[in-house]
């Protein structure tokens, strides 16, 4: 199904009220997909997460539909910001759907996540990893993995794997996601007995890093941790390159193979987190990726669409545990979803609505690519 003709873009923001969820059995149950069309976060993304849902929405139908009626996605785009995220989120809602998966990053994703919590709409996050996003309420869950896992995993990997001694952390102060992370690994890292040597702010949009990265130099440490995005980190990276600096930098999910773009050669050698990655043995994650090579003639570069399809799968679980389309029911029935086998492990939520035990892999780049480097829990 072509990506546009999923799209549903109202044009008028109303008065946002709990809708009535349709009772006649010949109308679909509609499931609203809320992804980054447009801005940063589509760059090297744009549409894996919309077909990935998608994916997973053919799938439901093709096995029967869920009580007994068939599925429709309505797909809405967030623009890349968390206005264009809330505006989404409120658009969603006035169309009446039954629930909202959504993503990318967390300050997009809590904005959907305020709105759904608001009006009682249960809201599955596919990637979105600040833990501030499930806290937003009883309402709000994700598939992916949190910051607290991936920093403390990232801290384990550069003491054990990398035998660091010593690290520096490059802070995005504009961006929650960065400085959550930063400090879940400056935390997990100094109980594991290493050293934070030195921390440098930085904001959203600056170019010149030359500052933060002397003051790196300077503290020579072992690894450099830059919990940041793709683009900026590539700049980073690459501006510390030419200033000598040889210390392995270490991002978590939000870097991604179109670092490469900006920071050409200067990634190499570097290691990062992701979600998913084909060489991981999951045969859900393996069919997933040929399903989505069968409709798209390419393979999903980026975690972003396996994860969107976990999300829609969770959700349909728990609308036939449900056994009723009821909001109450649903959320119910998610808060108690266990071993759901999705693309990206066994899905089980704990009590503050995240899944257990999610394994988290490490890529590393080489010759400009990023290349499976293990996985860990």
């Amino acid at each position: 199904m072509a990506l546009m003709a999923l799209m549903c873009l109202a044009a008028v923001i109303g008065p946002v009220l709990r809708p009535c969820i349709a009772a006649s059995s010949g109308e679909p149950i509609r499931i609203a997909a809320i992804y980054a069309e447009t801005g940063e976060p589509s760059v090297g993304t744009a549409g894996q997460d919309f077909r990935g849902a998608a994916l997973a929405v053919e799938a439901v139908n093709a096995s029967g539909g869920l009580l007994g009626r068939r599925v429709e996605l309505v797909a809405f785009d967030n623009a890349g910001t968390p206005l264009g995220a809330r505006q989404a989120a409120l658009r969603a809602v006035e169309a009446g759907v039954t629930a909202v998966v959504g993503g990318p990053w967390s300050g997009m994703t809590v904005a959907m996540a305020e709105v759904c919590q608001k009006v009682r709409v249960p809201f599955v996050a596919s990637i979105a990893t600040h833990p501030d996003v499930t806290r937003t309420g009883e309402w709000i869950f994700r598939v992916c993995y949190t910051d607290d896992q991936q920093g403390e995993l990232l801290a384990r990997f550069a003491r054990t794997g990398l035998s660091a001694a010593t690290a520096a952390i490059l802070v995005n102060v504009g961006s929650s996601y960065s400085q959550g992370l930063a400090a879940t690994f400056s935390r997990a890292f100094t109980a594991a007995g290493g050293r934070i040597v030195s921390e440098q702010p930085f904001k959203t949009n600056d170019t010149d890093f030359a500052a933060q990265l002397a003051a790196v130099a300077d503290a020579a440490p072992d690894v450099v941790f830059l919990p940041s995005y793709a683009l900026e980190s590539g700049h980073i990276v690459r501006q510390a390159a030419s200033l000598g600096i040889t210390a392995t930098f270490l991002g978590g999910d939000g870097w991604g193979p179109a670092m490469a773009d900006t920071g050409r050669a200067a990634v190499n050698g570097h290691f990062y987190t992701t979600h998913w990655h084909p060489d991981v043995p999951l045969a859900a994650g393996r069919d997933i990726a040929q399903a989505y090579r069968k409709a798209h003639g390419r393979d999903p570069v980026q975690p972003d669409a396996i994860l969107a399809h976990d999300a829609v799968m969770v959700l349909a679980d728990a609308v036939r545990r449900a056994g009723r389309l009821d909001r109450d029911m649903i959320r119910e029935a998610l808060a108690r979803t266990r071993d759901v086998q999705g693309g990206t492990g066994s899905i089980t939520f704990d009590s503050g609505r995240n899944p257990l035990d999610k394994e988290v892999c490490i890529m590393r780049f080489e010759n400009g690519q990023a290349v499976f480097f293990s996985s860990f829990r």
